[in-house]
């Protein structure tokens, strides 16, 4: 769940993404080491690529408008790190899973508890829901709930 920042934050920026034809894939507000810190990622919807021109022009149209809106949503001192998601992108809500089917892309999940003797699963998204997932993996399918999932990330092979 979000927190109110975050939430304040998502509202702000959705016209900047939509405009930029952008797909927001996550916004984090976090303390790290004594910073604030709002880290949001953007990439291009379709699964297009996104360009450093493009995250450069989506940066510049996010801190123009986080440094003029009143009221201020983040009144504090913060540092905005603004990126794509990476080869190794972070899956955290369900269409992040869709997204994966559709691209028919390999990941690996961590869950906090083994699950048939694992901890972590190698696999392909067969289908999801609004409370979990089915992975096709070499051993057979596996039903994981999301709230079962530690961590989970595209399995980039090179």
């Amino acid at each position: 769940m979000a927190n109110k920042v975050e939430q304040a934050i998502v509202q702000l920026i959705t016209p900047i993404v939509a405009e930029q034809n952008n797909l927001l894939w996550d916004l984090t507000f976090s303390k790290e080491g004594g910073q604030k810190i709002l880290r949001i990622m953007v990439d291009k919807p379709d699964h297009a690529l996104i360009t450093m021109a493009e995250i450069t022009d989506f940066t510049q149209a996010v801190n123009e408008l986080l440094d003029t809106v009143e009221p201020d949503p983040i009144p504090e001192a913060y540092l905005l790190d603004i990126s794509s998601p990476g080869a190794d992108r972070p899956l955290k809500q369900p269409w992040h899973y869709q997204w994966v089917q559709e691209a028919d892309e390999t990941i690996l999940v961590a869950l906090f508890v083994a699950k048939s003797g694992q901890k972590k699963w190698q696999g392909k998204v067969k289908s999801v829901t609004e409370t979990g997932v089915v992975l096709s993996t070499t051993q057979g399918e596996i039903a994981l709930q999301f709230d079962e999932i530690a961590k989970a990330v595209l399995d980039i092979q090179f």
